[in-house]
């Protein structure tokens, strides 16, 4: 079953020993906290790192505007969902090394970019094992103001380490191992240096 945000927080008051919330608007001091804390504690998980579920892809509006930095050509919108940028690219799939981000524009001298990003989610389109993650950085982040206990604060907080291993081993299961090197490159570079070792014992 889908969770909204509000049951996540409610998860979150349980594991602080507090009464659970229905809406951000309960008048209750434990909705109060939540309201204000929610939305950047899920943000800020969600840019530790660059989560294989929230990795989106898109093409880029490019702008009318002249980029302020004259090094640049063009200036392109970001989405209004980026969490963070993991990488712009051309229609080639060649890699920009060299874009400025400025607020929420990309200046390139591509005429054509995409950028891959972590999104910003719902939280009905996320997977479990990142919701446990959540919910223990929830906790974690609203006990002070909930139950002003430093000891409990100190057990959660290393109870949310242990969920955001599991979490991110689990995310990086969900794509197959990336090669350092391609496999054809691999089986080139191997075949070369068996030829070198053939070489250099045929001239001993």
């Amino acid at each position: 079953m889908s969770l909204t945000k509000f049951d996540i927080c409610s998860q979150a008051l349980i594991k602080c020993g507090a009464d659970t919330i229905s809406s951000f608007n309960d008048g209750t001091h434990e909705a109060n906290v939540c309201s204000v804390m929610y939305d950047t504690i899920k943000k800020s998980l969600l840019y530790y790192t660059f989560w294989n579920f929230a990795i989106k892809k898109v093409q880029m509006n490019r702008l009318a505007e002249i980029p302020t930095d004259a090094k640049f050509l063009f200036a392109y919108s970001l989405p209004a969902d980026v969490i963070r940028i993991r990488s712009i690219f051309d229609e080639n799939g060649q890699a920009d090394f060299t874009y400025k981000k400025e607020g929420q524009k990309i200046f390139s001298n591509n005429k054509t970019a995409f950028v891959e990003y972590v999104q910003n989610m719902d939280e009905t389109t996320m997977p479990s094992f990142f919701i446990e993650a959540l919910v223990s950085k929830v906790a974690t982040e609203i006990n002070e103001a909930i139950t002003a206990s430093g000891s409990l604060t100190q057990r959660l907080a290393s109870d949310f380490q242990q969920k955001l291993r599991a979490s991110r081993i689990a995310d990086g299961q969900e794509n197959p191992p990336q090669n350092i090197m391609p496999a054809g490159r691999l089986i080139e570079a191997h075949l070369n240096g068996s030829t070198s070792d053939r070489f250099r014992h045929e001239q001993n």
